[in-house]
């Protein structure tokens, strides 16, 4: 009967930890946000300056941009950065940024 109780004990502690751990990266995922930019930029040393300089954005989770459809996305975390901050930054890069709105539905 001791065993079973000690498996039980350890099943439930790990479950607690593993539902723990889904709660915090949905709460986590919850958190960011995404916004795509149409900018300025028609060569590939325009790519690579927004590249360099982006990342280092505070609240940049992730970003691409995108040399063929002259565009940067970017997942960020909006209580560290707005989009309007973000839109600054590619235009203190000497490029135009103007927000992609998705259509509605999308």
């Amino acid at each position: 009967m001791k065993p079973f109780k000690i498996f039980t004990a350890m099943l439930i502690a790990a479950l607690t930890v593993s539902f723990s751990s889904v709660a915090q990266d949905v709460k986590k995922k919850a958190q960011e946000a995404e916004v795509t930019y149409s900018v300025s930029i028609d060569c590939a040393n325009c790519k690579k300056r927004l590249d360099a300089m982006l990342p280092y954005i505070k609240g940049v989770k992730d970003l691409k941009v995108d040399l063929d459809t002259r565009t940067v996305w970017f997942k960020y975390l909006p209580e560290k950065v707005t989009k309007e901050q973000l839109k600054e930054e590619i235009e203190k890069q000497g490029f135009t940024a103007e927000e992609i709105v998705p259509a509605a539905g999308k």
